[in-house]
């Protein structure tokens, strides 16, 4: 089949370098523009664009594919298939209107978690299951008919980072069973129950702040949703010196009686009174300016001792 793949991030990376080694032709590839990036803010093109010009792949980078100039582009190529992925672009009702069919691989299993970040908010809302889901594009984000999806368990100290890549791996097979599909001449898309949908926004670096006043089996889902982008935070307070701003990365629910010490004190093992009495263990972190590392080398280079505050 005739092919045009939309994308930007690094989830679509794994989709698009298996559609160029199938049998199915690659007619173009569009992404979003180049943008500053990293600490020295230097220009970066986005994956997609990166490994289509390893590939040998033809793209156009653009900040609006619903433009005329993009649209008779698209028109001209006659694609049997639109595929998209991490694209970050609305595709307006001319582009939904071309004889293509227009699928998306979506990070969740649909309804659930329509929106930017559903890999984040699965694992911060406690789910046990997720999955990926290949859509029709329609005019409702993230609410096309479902094609095919694919499920896998969320391990229990798994990270979004981590997830993220098991999820990315699901997509080259579901999406050759979708083009088969089409080849076929099936399409039979399944609505979506729009009773069951939840949103999954787009999250921001102040959303990280820790408030160890929750519940331990909350804060620990937020520490693993939302590493590493936006990052949980919080600050250890240590008599004699300055609080420092600390990155946490992963951790664990440890089974012990509830404590009577105040949220966000270390207890006598170096873990984490929550709001609930239960306690957390910290597993990796990393402090401003400094290398990610396990918190036991943390907590032996700052001599951590019980009665330090995180806040």
């Amino acid at each position: 089949m005739k092919i045009i793949f939309m994308g930007g991030g690094d989830f679509g990376c794994d989709t698009l370098r298996w559609l160029a080694s199938s049998h199915h032709q690659i007619l173009k590839v569009f992404t979003q523009p180049a943008r500053p990036a990293g600490r020295g803010r230097s220009t970066t093109p986005t994956p997609i664009a990166a490994l289509s010009n390893k590939l040998g792949l033809e793209c156009l980078e653009t900040a609006n594919i619903n433009s005329p100039e993009n649209l008779e582009i698209i028109r001209q190529l006659v694609p049997d298939v639109i595929v998209v992925i991490a694209f970050g672009q609305w595709l307006g009702s001319a582009l939904q209107k071309l004889p293509a069919k227009i699928i998306n691989l979506h990070s969740s299993l649909l309804p659930k978690y329509r929106g930017a970040a559903p890999i984040n908010w699965a694992i911060i809302q406690g789910e046990k299951i997720t999955g990926v889901t290949v859509i029709e594009i329609n005019d409702i984000w993230d609410g096309g008919g479902i094609l095919a999806s694919e499920s896998l368990e969320i391990g229990e100290t798994e990270t979004a980072g981590e997830l993220h890549d098991r999820l990315a791996a699901l997509g080259p097979a579901l999406i050759a069973e979708v083009l088969g599909e089409f080849e076929a001449g099936i399409y039979n898309p399944q609505k979506q129950n729009d009773c069951l949908a939840c949103k999954a926004p787009k999250m921001q670096k102040s959303d990280g702040k820790i408030d160890f006043s929750r519940p331990a089996a909350e804060i620990k889902c937020k520490i693993l949703g939302m590493w590493p982008w936006p990052g949980a935070f919080c600050f250890l307070q240590q008599e004699g010196s300055e609080p420092l701003r600390l990155s946490l990365c992963r951790c664990q629910l440890v089974n012990k009686a509830p404590s009577d010490l105040s949220p966000g004190s270390l207890d006598s093992q170096l873990d984490i009174v929550c709001g609930d009495g239960l306690a957390l263990r910290l597993l990796e972190v990393k402090p401003d300016n400094s290398k990610l590392m396990t918190f036991k080398d943390f907590a032996n280079g700052k001599r951590l001792k019980s009665g330090d505050i995180f806040c």
